[in-house]
Formats: C-alpha cells, sequence, structure tokens
C-alpha cells in the first residue's frame, strides 16, 4: 500500500489561515490603538490625516515646548502663556532666557524636542526689541497647521558690578516607591524640584508619564547589582553583572525609551555592578547615543564609572548632598539641620546638587523648606542647568 504524502504547507486547512490572520488582524488592531492613544500617535494622526482634537495637539505641542525648554534649564517661571484671536497661532508664548544663556542652544532644543514626537518649527525670526533685548520669534506647530507662537527673549547683560549671582540649588526626590498614588501626592506640590523613578515595575510607565504631565525633570533610576545581591535587592529589572553586555544595552534602550526625555540616568544602589568595566560599558554606550548624563550616587570605592565615562565621552557628574536617614521616620529636626547645611553650602560654592528622599515626613517638610524667605538668596534651578550636558541635546 502506498505511503501518504504529508500535506504540504500550501495544503493546510483554511481554518488555520482564517485564525493567522484574525491573530495578526487583532494584533495590528492593539499596535494602532497604543499608537493612537500616544503623544506621538495623535501627532501623527494630525500630521499626516488632518485627525485629531485642536485642543488637545495644542497641549501636546506645549508639552514638548516646555521640555525643550527645561533641557537648557529654563525654568517654568520664565514662561508666560497668553491667547492670540488675530496672531499666526491660537497660542503665544513669551520665555525670558537669562543673560548669559545661548539662544542658540534653546532655539535648537526646542526644535529637537518636537521633532522628537512629529511637531515642527515652521517659521523662524532674530530680531531686537527696543529695550535691547534679542528675540527669536518662532511659529510651530505641525505642517499647515500653527499652534504656538514662541517668542524667545534675552535681555541686555547688566552691569558686572549690578549684577549678583546668585546660589543654584537643584533639587531631586528619590524613594518614591511603586505607589502611582505616594509618587502624584509629591508631583502636585507648587515647588520646583527633578524626581527620580526606577523602572522595571508593573507601574512605572504612569509614575514617569504623571511625572512628564506635571513637567517634572526626570531622572531615571536605574537599578544595578549590589554588594549581597539577592539579600540586598533593587528590586525587579535589576541589571546583573552575569548578564550579557547585549541584554544590558537591550534594557537600558527600554528604559529611556519608557521614561524619555530624561534630564540624567543615576544608580539605584550597584555598589557591585558599578565596579563591573563591562556592565558599565554597556550602560554608557547607550547613554552616549541617547546624549544623557550619568549621575553617580554613593560611588563605590572601586567604582569605574567617573575614569570610564572620560574614556568613552559620557558626561558625569555626582549629587552634592544626600539627605537619606534624616528625611526617615517622623521628627524633622534631623531633616532642617540637614537643610539648613546643604543651603549653606550652596551659598558658600555658588551650586549645588542635592537628592533628597521621598518620605511622609519630607511630604509635610518641603513645601515650607522651599518657601522664598527659608531660602534667603538661594534659588532653587532646574537639575539640566547645573548638569552640563553634551552638545547636541
Amino acid at each position: 500500500m502506498p505511503k501518504r504524502k504529508a500535506r504540504s504547507p500550501a495544503q493546510r486547512p483554511r481554518w488555520l489561515w482564517a485564525l493567522a490572520a484574525t491573530a495578526a488582524a487583532i494584533f495590528l488592531a492593539g499596535e494602532a490603538v497604543v499608537l493612537m492613544r500616544s503623544e506621538s500617535g495623535q501627532l501623527a494622526l494630525a500630521r499626516h490625516l488632518r485627525m485629531g482634537d485642536g485642543a488637545r495637539l495644542t497641549q501636546i505641542v506645549g508639552r514638548q515646548i516646555r521640555r525643550g525648554l527645561t533641557a537648557v534649564g529654563v525654568s517654568g517661571d520664565s514662561i508666560r502663556e497668553g491667547v492670540s484671536e488675530q496672531g499666526p497661532a491660537p497660542v503665544r508664548w513669551r520665555v525670558g532666557i537669562s543673560p548669559g544663556a545661548s539662544l542658540l542652544q534653546a532655539n535648537y532644543a526646542v526644535t529637537r524636542s518636537l521633532e522628537a514626537r512629529g511637531g515642527v518649527v515652521l517659521e523662524g525670526r532674530e530680531s531686537w526689541s527696543d529695550r535691547g533685548e534679542e528675540v527669536v520669534t518662532l511659529l510651530v506647530g505641525l505642517p499647515k497647521r500653527a499652534t504656538h507662537q514662541v517668542r524667545l527673549v534675552r535681555g541686555p547683560p547688566a552691569p558686572e558690578e549690578t549684577r549678583p549671582e546668585p546660589a543654584r540649588l537643584a533639587i531631586v526626590l528619590f524613594g518614591l516607591g511603586e505607589e502611582p498614588a505616594h509618587a502624584d501626592s509629591f508631583f502636585e506640590l507648587p515647588a520646583p524640584f527633578a524626581v527620580a523613578v526606577v523602572p522595571g515595575s508593573r507601574t512605572s510607565q504612569q509614575v514617569f508619564q504623571a511625572a512628564h504631565q506635571r513637567n517634572r525633570e526626570v531622572v531615571l533610576h536605574v537599578p544595578l547589582e549590589p554588594i549581597n545581591y539577592p539579600q540586598v535587592n533593587p528590586g525587579p529589572g535589576t541589571v546583573l553583572v552575569t548578564m550579557k553586555p547585549a541584554k544590558i544595552a537591550g534594557m537600558m534602550r527600554r528604559y529611556l525609551d519608557q521614561a524619555e526625555p530624561v534630564a540624567a540616568v543615576a544608580n539605584h544602589m550597584g555598589s557591585l555592578a558599578t565596579q563591573d568595566m563591562a556592565v558599565m560599558s554597556a550602560v554608557y554606550r547607550e547613554l552616549r547615543r541617547s546624549h544623557v548624563p550619568f549621575l553617580h550616587v554613593n560611588p563605590a570605592a572601586g567604582a569605574v564609572c567617573k575614569s570610564l565615562a572620560s574614556d568613552l565621552g559620557v558626561v558625569y557628574a555626582e549629587p552634592d548632598r544626600v539627605l537619606d536617614r534624616e528625611a526617615r521616620g517622623d521628627d524633622p529636626r534631623a531633616l532642617e539641620r540637614g537643610w539648613k547645611s546643604i543651603l549653606e553650602e550652596a551659598r558658600d560654592r555658588g551650586r549645588l546638587v542635592a537628592l533628597v528622599r521621598a518620605t511622609p515626613l519630607t511630604r509635610r517638610w518641603l513645601p515650607r523648606a522651599l518657601e522664598a524667605k527659608r531660602l534667603d538668596g538661594v534659588t532653587i534651578v532646574p537639575l539640566g542647568s547645573l548638569i552640563r550636558r553634551p552638545a547636541t541635546l
């Protein structure tokens, strides 16, 4: 009896093909939903299909402009927003740029931030005001659809004898935990500070989005393997010294994409990983690709991070002070002593970066600590203004 020939792929039952087609359609539909809900997707629909809510698109473009300005150290207090019924765009911004800052750099940062989500600069021109201010006027939005007219205004330098140099202090809150409600209680505070958020948990994406919606600078707090792991454990998604460089690079790319834009990447623990040349080389290559500085917290004695950053062309910095134990518990006296010391050091040095652990005590204490009368000559500034960034923002 002749053997039955095996059925060729072309002879498979039609229901298999139908099932495969249905699965592909469901997958593509899901991807389309995700795309339409993202800022990039909404701008893409508006750009190519002329679809989308005008108010929502204007809000997204405005958020990208703020992100670009924050990247070069422009404070949100320097932005004045108004509505224009007769102008070339419905929203009009005046952005004050300090006399010593670069208008070209601010212009470039805004342009790059817009392009990252699909926005464009439609028009740009330079001029001088009657008061001697240098002005760059940008018309931005989507192709054939302006949403904002942005005027970057840099005043003339003040005479040296009348221009005091204020002490500048950047604050980064860390230890926000995995609970979005806890993190959001800090984001809503009317005080300027950056936030360090650990990736890898099931709620990390939600916390990153909430931080950006509140126009907070974000520090990507990457969990790195510490000595005595796993007894000492940074949490899920930790970069381990046993991982291959390609896997570490993939994790870093995923974390950076999840958190973007970021002001810096910092180590969460990592007393062992930061001493490993292969691990930090893989991390640094992704930071260099993304033009992001590395903020090294509590360096271990044998850490290779500083010297390796110089070799690989990565911007490296260390926080000047960390308030950690002082923020634990219910007694604010230790926190007050640490804060007083930070302000004195900032006045002496002229600039300082301080990390402060986010706890219930910190949440109650921070608004009063940042009152102008208590700062007494110390100005709270964005982290990006105190950490040197690569030339290509």
